[in-house]
C-alpha cells in the first residue's frame, strides 16, 4: 500500500516523525464502527515530535541548570519545546509570557517564582547574562528543527525580587542597525546576533531584567497562525557590568597652515553584479552575510532588506 506524507512537515536532527500502523479487526464491529475507527488511524499515523530550538546565551532558564556554575536550577529536558501548547491553543487564546501553556497553574514553569524562574529564591546567582546600559548584547540560539521565520527579542525590568513579567513589561529590542527581526537561515544549528539594550534602563540587586526570544515560524504560510516559542533569560543591567557600545567621535585635528592640494580626479568603485552577490546560486532567496541559501519564495524574500533573490 501507499500513503501520501503531508507536504508542510520536516523532521531531522534532532527532531523526527514517526509512522505507526494500526490494525483494526472487522469481525465485531460495525461497519460505521469501522470506518470511524479507520478514520482515527489515518489521523494518527503521522506524529511530528517536538524539538525546535533554545536560547543558551544568555542562557534561558531552562537552559541554565546544564551549566555548572547554575546547578542548584532544575534542567527541563524539554526546553527546545517552549510553544505554549502550540498552535491551536494561543490562536484560540492567551500564552503564557515564557512558553508555557496558559492553562498551567501560577507560577508557571518558566516564569519568575516556577520551578525554573529561580530569582526570587537565589538573587543575583540566578543571573545568566551582566551588561552595560545601553550595550549590544551578543545572543545565540539553538535550533533543532528549522521552521524557518524569525525571531524577535524583548526587555522586562522587575523592580522587586518577587514581581512577575507580564506581556505588556516586555519592550521590542533592536539590532544595532534597527531592525527589530532576525530572519532564521536555513539549518539546524547555533545562530548568533545582536541586539541593543536600552540606555536608561538599569535593573540589579532585588531588581532584575528579563531577556525575552521570540521564535515566530515560517511554514504556515497563509494557515490561520504560526507556531512560535518563547525563552526567558534573567538578566543584570548595571554599570558595573561590562562596558557600553563604544561610541565613534570625530577625531580632534590639529591645527596646520592651509596647503593647496593637489586635485584629485575620485574613483568610482564599480558596483558588483548581481552574479558576485549570489556566488553563482541562481533563481534562489541568499544571504550574502552568511552565504547562505534560505528557503524563502521570490515574494517573501524580497521583502527582506538582509536577503537578495538571485534570478
Amino acid at each position: 500500500m501507499r500513503y501520501n506524507l503531508p507536504r508542510n512537515v520536516t523532521c531531522d536532527g534532532d527532531s523526527h516523525c514517526v509512522l505507526r500502523w494500526w490494525y483494526i479487526g472487522g469481525n465485531n464491529w460495525s461497519e460505521a464502527d469501522q470506518l470511524v475507527a479507520s478514520t482515527l488511524a489515518l489521523a494518527a499515523m503521522l506524529h511530528n515530535t517536538d524539538a525546535h530550538g533554545r536560547m543558551t546565551k544568555p542562557a534561558h532558564r531552562g537552559w541554565m541548570g546544564r551549566l555548572p556554575q547554575f546547578s542548584f536550577v532544575p534542567i527541563d529536558y524539554s526546553d527546545n519545546g517552549l510553544n505554549a501548547g502550540g498552535v491551536a491553543a494561543t490562536t484560540s487564546g492567551p500564552h503564557g509570557v515564557c512558553g508555557d501553556p496558559y492553562t498551567q497553574a501560577a507560577p508557571r514553569e518558566h516564569e519568575t517564582g516556577g520551578i525554573y524562574g529561580q530569582f526570587p529564591k537565589h538573587g543575583a546567582r540566578a543571573i545568566t547574562g551582566c551588561y552595560a546600559p545601553g550595550a549590544v548584547v551578543d545572543i545565540q540560539i539553538q535550533i533543532t528543527a528549522n521552521h524557518m521565520g524569525y525571531f524577535t527579542f524583548g526587555l522586562c525590568k522587575l523592580n522587586g525580587k518577587n514581581d512577575k513579567e507580564t506581556e505588556e513589561c516586555f519592550q521590542s529590542l533592536t539590532q544595532p542597525g534597527g531592525a527589530e527581526r532576525w530572519p532564521v537561515p536555513s539549518g539546524n544549528d547555533f545562530f548568533n546576533m545582536q541586539y541593543k539594550l536600552p540606555s536608561g534602563v538599569t535593573c540589579d540587586g532585588d531588581s532584575h531584567c528579563v531577556l525575552r526570544w521570540v521564535y515566530t515560524g515560517g511554514n504556515n504560510w497563509g494557515a490561520a497562525g504560526q507556531e512560535q516559542f518563547w525563552n526567558c533569560a534573567d538578566i543584570y543591567i548595571s554599570s558595573t557590568c561590562g562596558s557600553p557600545s563604544p561610541v565613534t567621535s570625530a577625531p580632534v585635528v590639529p591645527t596646520a597652515a592651509p596647503v593647496t592640494p593637489a586635485p584629485v580626479v575620485p574613483t568610482v568603485a564599480p558596483t558588483p553584479p548581481p552574479s558576485d552577490v549570489c556566488k553563482g546560486n541562481t533563481n534562489v532567496c541568499f544571504w550574502p552575510l552568511t552565504n547562505q541559501v534560505v528557503q524563502y519564495p521570490k515574494d517573501d524574500c524580497i521583502k527582506q532588506s538582509a536577503f537578495v533573490w538571485c534570478p
